[in-house]
């Protein structure tokens, strides 16, 4: 029902609205359209964009086009050219540790220290600056995501992980054999400080491409999508490490003990008499066809990933976004959610006399049925609602929270979702979680040769704890979407994270190496089961701030506690034992599971998806059976 100006649309249905700047009515019924000399007193009022960004002068009504989600084919493109970043850098992370020996014989001259215990930490540092790096630059690498976008986000992390692998290219080349040095000169003194630089690069380069999963798969896929993209995007990275862990072994060889000064304190198992030309030339190889790989995702990024699509896909999306197109107009409100506007004269379809119109039902499908940018023609699923004016009772808190997030800027926002105690509680137990995980691949040679010396099999547990984390989060991610009981899944995971972490610190006293690899597979699968799940949750108990902001904070979380459970775990095992260790990181976890069980399930984005909606429809029907009796 449209009223308004000289003319009165009358007749019973439903309504729809339009797109960011469109409010939209369909034909349902014939109408007559009668003059009408002045506006009826308490009009049925509009409000589609007015409801969420208060009409102005500068945002006009159309009545053309219908808004509906819409979900493109190019979205997995967006996810699959992200994952591939994504990969590459997490690969950088342990591609040089897991062949640390070859490391410090090959740069042995120019690793900064004295000792082979100083060498020996020099380079475990390419590995700890991965962790170091991400706690100062969240912040401002947050900043940048919600400035800017995904797509100037994801380009220059693959610049600097480009730029970081070609250099570790030019550090190769000036490193010098350390039983034959040659005279130093400036340039190959730096080998390893460069090798150091660069793997600082890419460690920052990892700061911008860990808080993207969230935000992307909100920005691009539907309501029922969003976990399983969430998973996948955090996969990649599992994914990543997990290559790094296999794949550098295979490529360049051990040196022979002999040939080693450096490497007193270290183990070599099977070692063949292997000179440094042969090691230096198995390692440049291996740098150079690493950088060439890391090289290839700089197309797909230039020229086919895109911040958003045309169309946002979910409800929920679009009220950030027209948060975001408010805030940046600088509308003053007084009322974010509750402004009515009243739908002024307008011809239908160009003209004061047009063809009749019809008003189509909506039944408050949250699902985003269209796909590649075509719109349905009379499908009644395929249509969803907004708000209709300040009759309708929007749920207190996300009236509250649009009302403030709406203009806040950055720094606001921080500190607005660090005064949620519930998004505290899962930082701190996420950053539980994952924070052991960290330390427990860190120290897995060292955990696994007390009980198996001399196994060469222990990259390969390693390798499984992180293939049985891939298919852990990508089950969870589907488990959630099916389910949407965030709470539930996310306590059930962290509960059987703390029985396979016992029941792995208890089967490796047996000493049996099938059944470690059954137990590492099992902790695997549980611990990075989480990481998607603790995303989307963070998602959903902050909405509508940018995911961006809290996947950063959960990543700076585990990043902290990485460090300090890495050395806890370290110095553990050096006074005690490693079963001690072990039983710390299940302590660990347990403290971590009674701060998730206090976690309140505050699903805010699902609200504003499904509740509103039914709400709204409730609403409209009451309307226009009032307007039917006039």
């Amino acid at each position: 029902v449209i009223w308004g100006g000289n003319y009165k649309l009358a007749s019973c249905g439903r309504f729809i609205f339009g797109d960011p700047e469109t409010a939209v009515w369909r034909n349902l019924t014939s109408v007559k359209l009668t003059n009408s000399s002045q506006l009826i007193k308490n009009p049925f009022t509009l409000v589609g964009r007015a409801a969420l960004c208060n009409l102005s002068p500068v945002m006009s009504v159309e009545l053309e086009k219908p808004f509906v989600g819409v979900l493109y084919k190019k979205r997995w493109v967006i996810l699959f050219t992200f994952s591939l970043c994504s990969l590459s850098n997490s690969y950088h992370w342990i591609h040089l540790n897991i062949i640390s020996d070859r490391v410090l014989y090959i740069w042995n001259a120019t690793i900064p220290g004295t000792t082979p215990l100083a060498h020996q930490m020099a380079v475990d540092w390419l590995a700890m600056v991965y962790l170091l790096a991400y706690i100062p630059l969240i912040v401002p690498a947050t900043w940048l995501l919600e400035r800017f976008g995904l797509r100037a986000t994801i380009l220059l992390a693959v610049l600097l992980n480009v730029l970081g692998a070609w250099l570790k290219c030019v550090a190769g080349v000036l490193a010098v054999d350390p039983m034959n040095p040659e005279p130093m000169n400036p340039a190959k003194a730096a080998a390893f400080p460069l090798l150091m630089l660069a793997q600082t690069l890419d460690a920052i380069a990892q700061v911008f491409i860990l808080g993207v999963p969230a935000q992307l798969a909100a920005t691009w896929f539907g309501e029922k999508e969003i976990s399983t993209a969430t998973s996948i995007g955090v996969l990649a990275n599992q994914l990543g490490v997990a290559i790094g862990f296999c794949i550098p072994p295979e490529v360049v060889r051990v040196p022979s003990p002999s040939l080693s000064p450096a490497n007193s304190t270290l183990r070599f198992q099977n070692s063949t008499d292997v000179n440094y030309p042969i090691v230096h030339k198995d390692m440049m190889y291996f740098l150079y066809i690493s950088a060439a790989l890391n090289t290839l995702p700089i197309l797909p990024v230039l020229f086919f990933f895109k911040s958003e699509p045309p169309t946002q896909p979910t409800f929920a999306q679009h009220v950030r976004k027209l948060a975001k197109v408010r805030s940046r107009l600088k509308i003053a409100t007084s009322d974010s959610l509750s402004t009515s506007a009243v739908i002024e004269p307008a011809s239908i379809n160009g003209s004061a006399n047009g063809p009749t119109t019809r008003i189509e039902p909506s039944i408050g499908n949250t699902d985003p049925v269209i796909t590649d940018g075509l719109y349905p023609t009379t499908s009644e699923s395929s249509v969803r609602t907004f708000a209709k004016d300040r009759e309708v009772n929007l749920q207190a808190p996300l009236t509250e929270t649009n009302r403030e997030l709406g203009q806040l800027e950055f720094k606001q926002q921080l500190f607005y979702i660090l005064r949620n105690p519930h998004f505290v509680l899962l930082v701190l137990s996420y950053g539980i979680n994952t924070g052991v995980y960290y330390a427990l691949g860190t120290l897995l040679n060292i955990v696994l040769q007390a009980y198996f010396p001399n196994e060469k099999s222990i990259g390969w547990i390693g390798f499984t704890m992180i293939v049985a984390g891939i298919i852990g989060s990508i089950l969870a991610g589907i488990i959630l979407d099916r389910s949407k009981r965030y709470k539930l899944v996310i306590v059930s995971i962290y509960v059987l994270t703390l029985l396979s972490m016992a029941a792995f610190t208890g089967v490796l006293l047996v000493k049996s190496l099938a059944v470690a690899f059954i137990s590492s597979f099992f902790l695997g699968f549980t611990m990075t089961g989480l990481l998607p799940i603790g995303f989307e949750f963070a998602a959903e108990l902050t909405y509508p701030v940018n995911e961006g902001l809290t996947s950063g904070l959960l990543n700076a979380s585990c990043q902290i506690f990485g460090i300090i459970f890495t050395t806890s775990g370290s110095h553990m095992i050096g006074v005690f034992d490693v079963k001690y260790c072990n039983t710390f990181f299940t302590c660990l976890i347990a403290l971590g599971l009674g701060l998730l069980v206090f976690t309140k399930e505050d699903l805010r984005r699902q609200r504003m998806q499904k509740s509103m909606s039914n709400r709204v429809c409730d609403e409209v029907n009451r309307e226009l059976q009032q307007i039917g009796q006039l």
